[in-house]
């Protein structure tokens, strides 16, 4: 933000990046006006004319004047109507931040261009581009690490950017003054008992054992895991176990899974203990439930429940209940 411009539209589904890009304005604002300088307005209770509003109000402090309205995706063109003569004539050093989640209007769009502001789009990586995601977070922090490491922080944890953020921030701390992250970290700073019991988690599914497995799963809940990243941990873990069946129906040596699979011996030896007592049978109705389950948390289902209520039946479904 060095030159800065008048207006600034920022929106994507890069929450880590938008929720960055917003600390920077807060920061900036507090650091010359000191806290409470960033003036925030609701996208939704204010609306477009408290905004416009604000930018037709004199103010007599000295410095740079940083307003922020979020969330705008939802404004339709009379909101954007009602901003567009202010957007014309901002005044002199004054700041206004526009953030919307997922698609800005385009209308929007073009009366901030027109008032000479910047639109800047932040678009969520796709599921494979995660990784690469993650290593360049961690080199901003500072950080190397490899693909490998990436992908065990993203089963750790599961997809959602803000927590990989903070796990990243979490190694940085944890490791210091060392700059490489290795799987060996992640196992020890980040997963730590909540990795450990939804290993056991995907244990007690391939067992049979609903009781264990509501059991853990509520412990796991209990520790403020959700149950869309608890789905994420266990479809990873009962998928590296499935793949582990097929290659030992296939005859694939003991010694050579470590090679096909591509993890840490450690997670290796773990993954064919699984192996030796699931059936494909059982391990492919896991994953069939916990697929609709994710289907149904994003609105695509039947059944009216709440995530909790889902997941629970899902963890029946998947041990055989």
């Amino acid at each position: 933000m060095a030159d800065l411009k008048p207006v600034y539209l920022i929106s994507g589904d890069d929450d880590a990046k938008i929720d960055a890009w917003r600390g920077r304005v807060r920061g900036r604002a507090e650091r010359e006006h000191g806290p409470g300088a960033l003036e925030q307005f609701d996208g939704k209770a204010d609306g477009a004319g408290a905004v416009a509003g604000a930018l037709a109000t004199l103010t007599f402090a000295e410095g740079t004047r940083y307003l922020l309205a979020e969330p705008v995706e939802g404004w339709k063109a009379d909101d954007i109507a009602e901003l567009e003569p202010s957007l014309a004539v901002m005044p002199p050093d004054t700041v206004l931040v526009l953030i919307a989640r997922g698609k800005a209007p385009a209308k929007l769009g073009k009366a901030v261009e027109a008032a000479g502001g910047e639109v800047r789009d932040y678009g969520a990586p796709k599921p494979w581009e995660l990784p690469k995601w993650v290593i360049e977070r961690a080199r901003e922090e500072g950080l190397a690490m490899d693909m490998e490491t990436a992908k065990q922080l993203i089963q750790t944890v599961g997809p959602r950017q803000q927590q990989l953020q903070r796990e990243v921030e979490k190694l940085r701390i944890a490791l210091h003054p060392s700059g490489r992250v290795s799987p060996a970290d992640v196992e020890s700073v980040v997963a730590g008992d909540a990795t450990a019991q939804a290993y056991d988690l995907a244990d007690s599914i391939v067992a049979g054992d609903l009781r264990a497995a509501l059991a853990i799963a509520e412990e796991l809940r209990m520790a403020d895991a959700r149950p869309g990243a608890l789905a994420y941990r266990l479809v990873s873990r009962l998928r590296d176990v499935h793949r582990a069946v097929v290659l030992l129906d296939a005859g694939v040596p003991e010694t050579k899974l470590g090679t096909h699979l591509k993890m840490p011996p450690w997670l290796v030896k773990r993954t064919v203990a699984q192996a030796r007592k699931a059936d494909r049978e059982t391990l492919e109705r896991a994953l069939e439930a916990l697929a609709q389950f994710e289907l149904e948390s994003r609105g695509g289902g039947d059944r009216d429940l709440d995530d909790d209520t889902a997941f629970t039946m899902t963890l029946a479904t998947a041990a055989g209940a």
